[in-house]
């Protein structure tokens, strides 16, 4: 059984609410991205299915929004996921769309465990001054879900070519 049940619309940077637009134009600043208003987006709305477990909820690891959402941003020569939720708030990764991988074995695994979405591989990562690339997870569900996907394959496709 899926922990989330999703929808996803296709739209644009200007189409998404504003704390996620907001959040994505401030991390295209600091980031000095070019992103166009018109840019290509997927929203995804998640809702969770089920009460985490209680080791996620000891450890501080469990989702504590019951609902939130991630944008994925297609840029020209960028991609940035944002999420937010009422408790989490809002956060955004970006990363060069030349240096992006799209899909893993994770994606096997949510797979069989009924979620659908893709893992975006490539946002840069610095821990103790060792860098690295991180990947996130990005859930996805109807009506316009494999739409976001091939967009995105598309988009690095193009970037590497």
């Amino acid at each position: 059984m899926a922990d989330y049940e999703r929808s996803t619309t296709s739209t644009s940077l200007d189409g998404l609410p504003e704390p996620i637009r907001a959040a994505v134009l401030a991390q295209a600043e600091v980031t000095q991205l070019t992103l166009a208003e018109d840019a290509q987006a997927f929203l995804t709305r998640s809702r969770r299915l089920r009460k985490p477990g209680l080791f996620a909820r000891l450890t501080g690891t469990a989702d504590t929004d019951t609902e939130h959402l991630t944008a994925l941003v297609l840029g020209a020569k960028d991609v940035l996921v944002a999420t937010h939720g009422e408790r989490r708030g809002t956060a955004v990764l970006a990363a060069r769309l030349e240096d992006v991988e799209v899909g893993s074995t994770a994606d096997r695994l949510a797979a069989e465990m009924g979620e659908e979405g893709v893992t975006v591989t490539g946002f840069p990562t610095s821990v103790e001054g060792t860098t690295g690339r991180g990947s996130f997870f990005v859930g996805l569900g109807p009506p316009d879900g494999p739409e976001a996907r091939v967009a995105l394959e598309d988009a690095v496709r193009r970037a590497k070519a």
